[in-house]
């Protein structure tokens, strides 16, 4: 048997291996397949799949782009390219993979629907719209621009629009577990928990092992309050995947929050020595060591977590309130700004903003930030309160009263604002007294001796 033919061999053996989803086999057949006939597109992509499925995705681009040397033109290898590079965040990159399929092929449709969830990652929800509409001239009913779809819509607080794009991929694919996932989370932004609790209870029947399904499940259930049953979940999800970085960080923030504060502690450098990048481990393990009175320990793992730079909306929000709490306040600050700039429609970092530049002693940026935050939130009372203080602080009391009463017509039992109002009714009048006798008593210019 010559060289050629034993990579022929190797090739049909690892289609055999795919069958029986025995990726690691596969992978070390199509390797040597390659290494002998270095010529053959299709076995490079298939390596590239083999990779994707062991989480491998570094190593799938490269071999990705080794078919592509081959077969430059092959629109299924630069979908999983692009596919691939979206999912390791380089976006520029993932854009040009679909770009150059746009120039091969413009009526190809899967090169526009993967393009809808990069532009929503970028924050250009114009462009992801349009890559929704271009890609549907081409396939009306794709549920993939569904779902896509949807996730944009979710991360724009639209979640009317959202479970309705969601919905309608389930329609279309009612297979498809990631979809009734996105739509448990976007139900339960929207408030409706239990629904949301059957939604992933679905999605799990559809992908029983998906640790990730089973930890956002634990989240949820949680956040219902059945901290039970979201332990019991946690474990499980470290059952399933005892390697998961994420698994044993979520069953140490439930420990914390149980008060068990050594095993927390014990699950989350765990945690981090899984995977010391993990967005958020560190800021647990700040507060954790801050609960005890540890304050460098603190310190250090708040500064772990600053390097990281986390785009995460949860990460970002904790890691500033941690900051402020060890009291660096200047920290804290930028990472509200950063907030505010991801996430321009969440009113809770421009309130959290505005008091930071307030504590700061910055009045006017700190104004600024609070009425983004009224005009995202015009139910929010403590938003106002914090602005009449802070108006009182620079004792412009007519206008902090303003706020006051705004801030009651929205909860007039608010027993602070209702003190504060009280407090700035005899402070305005006060006011008006000084400033008449000031007027009265003010030295006319006509004897000055001054040129008029």
């Amino acid at each position: 048997m010559n060289d050629w033919t034993d990579a022929e061999r190797r090739a049909e053996k690892a289609q055999e291996y795919f069958r029986l989803r025995q990726w690691k086999s596969a992978l070390q057949e199509l390797t040597a397949a390659t290494s002998i006939n270095p010529y053959n597109a299709a076995w490079f992509a298939q390596r590239g799949l083999a990779q994707d499925e062991l989480g491998r995705f570094d190593d799938a681009v490269r071999s990705y782009q080794a078919a592509l040397e081959i077969e430059p033109r092959d629109l299924g290898t630069l979908s999983h390219l692009g596919v691939n590079f979206h999912r390791l965040g380089r976006h520029q990159d993932a854009l040009d993979a679909f770009e150059r399929m746009d120039q091969i092929d413009a009526t190809y449709e899967p090169s526009y629907c993967p393009r809808i969830l990069i532009y929503a990652d970028l924050g250009d929800h114009e462009r992801a719209e349009e890559m929704f509409y271009t890609a549907r001239l081409y396939r009306e009913h794709c549920p993939a621009c569904f779902l896509n779809m949807g996730v944009s819509l979710m991360s724009r607080g639209k979640l009317d629009r959202a479970i309705y794009c969601l919905q309608k991929a389930i329609d279309l694919d009612p297979g498809d577990a990631r979809a009734y996932a996105r739509l448990a989370e976007a139900l339960w932004h929207d408030g409706d928990l239990e629904e949301a609790r059957r939604q992933y209870l679905v999605a799990l029947r559809k992908s029983p092992g998906d640790a990730r399904l089973i930890l956002d499940l634990a989240e949820l259930l949680a956040d219902m309050g059945r901290r039970d049953d979201a332990g019991e979940k946690y474990r499980r999800a470290i059952e399933t995947a005892p390697d998961s970085a994420a698994a044993h960080q979520g069953l140490g923030r439930w420990l914390a929050d149980a008060g068990q504060t050594e095993p927390a502690v014990e699950a989350l450098r765990r945690a981090l020595e899984l995977d010391p990048t993990l967005p958020g481990a560190h800021v647990h393990l700040a507060r954790l060591h801050l609960s005890q009175g540890q304050i460098e320990d603190a310190r250090l793992h708040a500064t772990s977590e600053v390097r990281l730079h986390s785009m995460d909306r949860r990460v970002l929000m904790d890691l500033a309130n941690l900051l402020i709490d060890l009291g660096d306040v200047d920290g804290g600050t930028q990472c509200l700004d950063r907030f505010t700039r991801l996430y321009p429609d969440d009113a809770r970092g421009w309130h959290n903003l505005a008091v930071a530049m307030f504590m700061l002693g910055r009045y006017d940026e700190g104004f600024v930030a609070g009425h983004r935050a009224i005009d995202l939130s015009p139910g929010d009372a403590s938003t106002l309160f914090n602005l009449a203080v802070a108006a009182e602080r620079m004792k412009h009391f007519d206008e902090a009263l303003r706020y006051a009463r705004r801030g009651l017509k929205i909860d007039d039992r608010n027993a602070p604002l209702q003190r504060l109002e009280l407090r700035l009714r005899v402070l305005v009048q006060v006011d008006r007294v000084r400033r008449f006798w000031a007027r009265l008593f003010a030295p006319s210019l006509g004897g000055s001796g001054l040129a008029g």
